[in-house]
């Protein structure tokens, strides 16, 4: 047994969760169990896979995720990193979006990798983790829980076995057989029109950049998508209409028209062909007892602005830590319930977007024709009229606005201009971490380096004096052990007493949080925010970690 913060005791759960799905959302789920403690058996009904782009882009947010849990680094390497997301219209460019250049140590914006690239950095790293037990052709048919586990039923080439665990997460996919043996209904949309896929390796002499067409010469009154790849690859997306027979656009002669008409008489190599339909689906409740669904198999949305893959990594991060707690009694199994409350309305977020692009993209009434039509022809000559253009607005972390763990007050919506408000993920800024003095060796490091395992509690100190004060004040105080308290000092400390500490030696963090001294900012290991203050008391902190891990009621304006 053990205690929450509240002193409730709460039994302590060693049986493993089991994870349905051994995709990128699977395996990123027992890989962020495993950081923080706790088991899980992956049961994936195919094999390893090994070809085609499938996800390809990765946002920083996502690859933040994979570094914390050591698998970025050789997605990095192998992938594509782009600044520039350009648009036209016929051969005119109408609208450029360009991403900053990281500096050293930054994560990039975008990088495009191919998603069994992807699968295949994750279990190598999987495979390293003695706490992850994988198993492939493990098709599951059935799924009987009770008030105090779930046990499942698969079908593996040896026979019939059955698996018991303390939690179920269903990240088994669009086609969730976890989703059908519950009888859930996946309401929503599958738009008519068809796409075809093509990943082809060839010499384009283009930078490495995504171009999407509207009304490309090649391709009429549609649509046309190119993203550079690693080793030479470029993948192509042709919309090719409701009515189109996939088959005859699939005919060696017709396909090869269709890449000669983009790519002229270059050289090239087929490396993969696939068409799809676009989706717009979404459950009702991500939670059924003891089952949680994350990625496709909970939400669906149309690839462009890529919030599929990134969207589902999202879904991990926020469930991962509140499983742990909830299974190692930090938290009250209630915690469990914020992420119907937070991820839901992030999905339906991501619906209306990708709805509006699609509505751009493959209008399917006549008003909206001529309303893309008007807006495509001025686009050549208006400003006003190439904001209008909508070939996908990218993906963007989201801020969760209504949840009970957000704890608000201090102005939260009006008074505090430029700081992140409670529920928005925190910025990622360059800073120094100083363990011992002297300071000259104090290395160059990234917040988001300091986000993960516990709640972190930045408290801007005025000098070092200030510091030791608050410090002395949170440890008079009772609060959990899961929560890191570190002051952030304008000027390098002096003292041991302050030690760990942040120098913000650019002025990088009392920018990004628009913070003086005296704030706090209680930062939760998914990296969004749950609380801040402008003017912070030492027992602030273990008040507001109470009501962030759900262990405390709070109140409407956090007082």
């Amino acid at each position: 047994m053990t205690a929450t913060a509240t002193g409730a005791p709460t039994a302590v759960d060693d049986r493993p969760v089991i994870v349905v799905g051994g995709g990128p959302t699977g395996l990123t789920a027992a890989l962020e169990l495993a950081y923080h403690g706790v088991p899980s058996i992956v049961l994936e009904a195919g094999r390893q896979r090994g070809d085609g782009s499938r996800a390809i882009a990765l946002h920083r947010t996502a690859l933040l995720v994979w570094e914390r849990l050591g698998c970025a680094e050789p997605m990095l390497e192998q992938g594509t990193v782009w600044l520039t997301r350009r648009t036209f219209f016929r051969e005119r460019e109408v609208h450029t979006l360009l991403m900053p250049e990281p500096s050293a140590g930054e994560l990039p914006t975008f990088v495009n990798l191919p998603q069994y690239r992807t699968e295949d950095c994750l279990l190598r790293r999987l495979r390293a983790t003695s706490s992850i037990d994988l198993h492939w052709e493990h098709r599951v048919v059935g799924v009987v829980q009770t008030d105090s586990g779930v046990t499942v039923e698969a079908q593996t080439p040896d026979g019939t076995v059955r698996v018991s665990g303390s939690y179920l997460l269903a990240c088994d996919g669009a086609r969730s057989s976890v989703r059908k043996l519950l009888a859930l209904r996946f309401p929503g949309t599958t738009y008519p029109d068809r796409f075809l896929i093509a990943d082809i390796r060839t010499d384009l002499p283009l930078p490495p950049e995504p171009r999407f067409f509207f009304d490309h010469p090649t391709n009429p009154r549609s649509t046309v998508l190119i993203h550079p790849q690693p080793d030479g690859v470029w993948r192509i997306d042709w919309q090719l209409g409701h009515s189109a027979s996939v088959a005859d656009e699939c005919a060696p002669d017709a396909l090869r028209r269709r890449i000669r008409g983009l790519i002229g008489e270059l050289p090239y190599e087929l490396v993969w062909l696939s068409d799809y339909q676009f989706h717009q689906r979404q459950l009702a409740r991500l939670r059924h007892g003891r089952v949680f669904f994350l990625g496709d198999a909970a939400h669906l949305v149309a690839p462009f602005g890529a919030r599929g893959l990134n969207s589902a990594i999202h879904d991990v991060e926020n469930l991962g830590w509140k499983l742990a707690w909830a299974i190692q009694g930090r938290a009250p199994e209630s915690l469990l319930d914020t992420y119907q409350q937070e991820r839901w309305p992030a999905q339906r977020h991501d619906q209306r977007v990708t709805n509006a692009t699609m509505r751009f993209m493959a209008p399917r009434t006549r008003a909206q024709r001529l309303r893309r039509g008007m807006i495509l022809r001025l686009s050549t000559v208006s400003k006003a009229a190439r904001r209008r253009v909508n070939s996908g607005r990218m993906s963007q972390p989201f801020t969760y606005r209504s949840s009970p763990i957000l704890v608000r007050g201090d102005g939260w919506r009006e008074r505090w201009p430029n700081a992140p408000r409670p529920g928005a993920r925190v910025p990622d800024v360059a800073c120094r971490i100083v363990a011992e003095l002297p300071v000259r060796d104090a290395p160059v490091t990234w917040l988001r380096r300091l986000i993960g395992g516990g709640f972190l509690a930045l408290y801007f100190a005025a000098d070092d004096a200030d510091a030791l004060r608050f410090a002395a004040g949170v440890r008079a105080e009772r609060h959990p052990g899961w929560v890191a308290v570190r002051p952030v000092l304008p000027e390098a400390p002096r003292v041991c007493g302050v030690l760990p500490a942040i120098w913000d030696h650019i002025g990088a963090i009392g920018k990004g949080f628009a913070a003086e001294p005296g704030a706090l900012f209680l930062v939760r290991p998914d990296g969004h925010l749950a609380a801040r203050r402008r003017r912070a008391r030492p027992a602030d902190v273990a008040r507001l970690v109470a009501v962030a891990a759900g262990n405390s009621p709070t109140t409407a304006d956090g007082g």
